[in-house]
């Protein structure tokens, strides 16, 4: 995985989901080979993706519908780039 991703979203975690599956269902299906969603309780959530094309991320992430969406939905969060530690 090279991307961590950690928040919080109001509407709750089932919402994120549900956004989730079908983004990745269709565009973010593009650019993410797999993921991981884990919730921490009370809207709290972590991400990790295997990213295969940072560009389409990030035109998809700054697209006004899904920065909308994230106002709509009280979800903030984090990104971070991850590499592998080697020996």
């Amino acid at each position: 995985m090279n991307v961590f991703m950690h928040g919080t979203v109001e509407s709750g975690f089932d919402v994120l989901k549900t956004k989730l599956e079908g983004d990745m269902a269709g565009p973010a299906g593009e650019f993410v080979d797999a993921y991981r969603l884990a919730h921490l309780g009370n809207g709290e959530f972590m991400f990790c993706a295997q990213v295969n094309d940072f560009e389409k991320m990030g035109v998809f992430m700054s697209d006004p519908a899904e920065v909308q969406w994230d106002k709509d939905h009280g979800c903030v969060y984090k990104v971070y780039s991850v590499e592998e530690m080697q020996d």
